[in-house]
């Protein structure tokens, strides 16, 4: 059954690749995208040198989307299919995302599943377009929030892939991403923005069944949450775009046992300033910073009790950008902390908490998330040509706190399990190096391109130098080696 819907999935992508341009043609208002991506990832992992297990492994999995949508002055709806397929998981997998996957989709080597990705309609009033209602399964990406990316193209990369999903993010990197079901008023203003969601995220990430809102007595809709972001943007004042946010997160699946872990509430206030200057000699600077408090409250096992959330993250980057020099070279460096607990036995909780964020926006290779995490980096991003763009990172990464944990993980994907998880940092042996990452991506746009139809290709490989915190976890082997590559076909 599962290879006549992929075969019926695969022809009705390429009826509508040929049928899409007629569509445009006899009504503007209507559109039909489709994405195909396919990955082939190689993991050689850290090793802490359990029997059974393997620490490098290969698999593959195809994520494809087809979207109709149309959109008028006073409406706009968009409904967006997705099938997901693994092929040849590994079932002994040492870490990675390998061993994810496997786990969270009932030891399955070679599985699929459809689901809806995206659902909505939106509407505005009549004689104020300017405030729209959107009702439906959405992506949210914090701080990307609708109608707010900036006209400058540095600042709107800056936005995308440096700002962004921090917080709340639709985790599109994995194989399954997740989306939003909810409701978001917008007041868009040629100026500035005001946008307010409340909303329920879906399962994802690395499990399968996005509209599986129920597992095993627990609910993704148990998960509230609640947004509000004002946005400056880049039009007020030449180069600088601005934010301030509020974010509320309620977690009361009731995951843990005796009342434990039933409510976890964080209010978030923060915002974010950019600024590309005026060009200066060949090119142009920029600046970046972001910051978020925390206070709430916090479930903990090991305390038996509710704690008090106090918490902070704050990152401050910098860069030149040669725009006038051969190949384009952008130049950034950047540091950043979220803050850890120093006594984990006392009544308070510090360690920052990411909510529900896309983590590998921010760990290119996710071995790591931003609580408790102190890192310093540099960059380089250069174009050799016009359709291809080379970044290389170097980024060196310690605990912020040597008496929390090393956090992993990128918030809920499956309803019945919390998303994150820690491993302990030898406390007692003053050890907070986490170690350095060197990494290296390729993206090739428009390999081959016809009538609307593009076909790009992605390439990345990583290499993580283990310091004391991962060699006490995995005394085996504390370096990691992780590639991939990816086909990307739209229209």
């Amino acid at each position: 059954m599962k290879r006549v819907f992929v075969a019926v999935f695969i022809a009705a992508a390429f009826w509508a690749t040929s049928a899409a341009s007629f569509a445009y043609r006899i009504n503007n208002n209507i559109k039909v995208n489709f994405l195909e991506q396919f990955r082939s990832e190689t993991w050689d992992t850290f090793d802490n040198g359990a029997p059974g297990k393997d620490d490098g492994y290969t698999f593959m999995s195809s994520k494809m989307r087809l979207g109709f949508g149309f959109n008028t002055k006073l409406m706009d709806a968009y409904a967006q299919f997705q099938w997901t397929q693994l092929i040849n998981m590994p079932d002994d997998a040492m870490y990675g995302t390998g061993a994810l996957y496997y786990a969270q989709n009932n030891g399955s080597r070679n599985v699929g599943y459809a689901c809806i990705s995206q659902g909505w309609i939106r509407g505005r009033m009549p004689g104020f377009e300017q405030l729209s209602l959107r009702l439906g399964r959405f992506l949210y990406k914090s701080g990307l929030e609708p109608n707010t990316l900036p006209k400058n193209k540095t600042l709107a990369w800056l936005r995308k892939k440096r700002i962004s999903q921090r917080l709340i993010g639709p985790f599109d990197w994995s194989r399954v991403g997740r989306a939003y079901d909810g409701i978001q008023a917008s007041y868009n203003d040629p100026s500035w923005n005001l946008t307010v969601s409340a909303m329920h995220p879906t399962p994802g990430g690395f499990y399968l069944k996005r509209d599986d809102t129920h597992v095993n007595g627990y609910s993704s809709n148990d998960i509230d949450m609640i947004t509000v972001a004002a946005t400056m943007k880049d039009n007020v004042i030449k180069g600088l775009d601005a934010q301030l946010f509020y974010y509320y997160y309620n977690d009361h699946r009731g995951l843990y046992k005796d009342g434990i872990g039933d409510e976890d509430e964080i209010n978030n206030f923060g915002g974010h300033l950019l600024y590309n200057t005026p060009k200066v000699g060949p090119g142009s600077f920029d600046f970046l910073v972001w910051g978020d408090y925390q206070t709430g409250t916090y479930s903990s096992v090991k305390a038996g009790k509710r704690l008090d959330h106090n918490a902070y993250a704050v990152a401050v980057e910098g860069g030149y950008k040669f725009s006038d020099v051969m190949w384009q070279p952008w130049i950034r460096g950047g540091w950043f902390q979220g803050s850890g607990d120093d006594d984990p036995n006392d009544g308070d909780h510090d360690t920052f908490f990411m909510m529900i964020p896309t983590l590998r926006v921010y760990a290119m290779t996710p071995f790591y998330n931003l609580m408790n995490t102190t890192y310093a980096f540099g960059q380089l991003i250069f174009k050799p040509c016009p359709k291809v763009v080379v970044r290389t990172d170097v980024t060196r990464l310690w605990l912020t706190e040597e008496d929390d944990a090393w956090y992993q993980g990128s918030g809920m994907t499956r309803p019945d399990q919390f998303g994150y998880g820690a491993k302990t940092a030898h406390i007692g042996h003053g050890d907070d190096s986490l170690g350095t990452m060197w990494d290296i991506s390729f993206f090739i746009k428009d390999i081959y391109k016809y009538q609307g139809a593009s076909l790009g290709l992605n390439l990345y490989y990583s290499h993580i130098f283990g310091d004391d915190v991962i060699e006490y976890n995995f005394p085996k082997d504390e370096d990691m080696n992780f590639f991939y590559v990816e086909g990307i076909l739209r229209f």
